[in-house]
């Protein structure tokens, strides 16, 4: 449970799907997969160096 809430948390999104899950439309199944931190920092760190590709390919 948050502390300021007080209800429980059956899943987060990490950092680097936020974009993503931004974009679903309404009442698309949705998977959550569990993962460690490690993981999640790789996929984030991942997601920027993709990003900063795309961004290079534009200018």
């Amino acid at each position: 449970a948050v502390s300021g809430g007080g209800y429980f948390m059956i899943g987060t999104v990490i950092s680097a799907d936020m974009d993503l899950i931004g974009q679903m439309q309404p009442h698309t199944a949705t998977r959550f997969i569990k993962v460690d931190m490690k993981t999640a920092l790789e996929a984030r760190h991942d997601r920027s160096r993709l990003l900063d590709d795309i961004r290079k390919a534009l200018t």
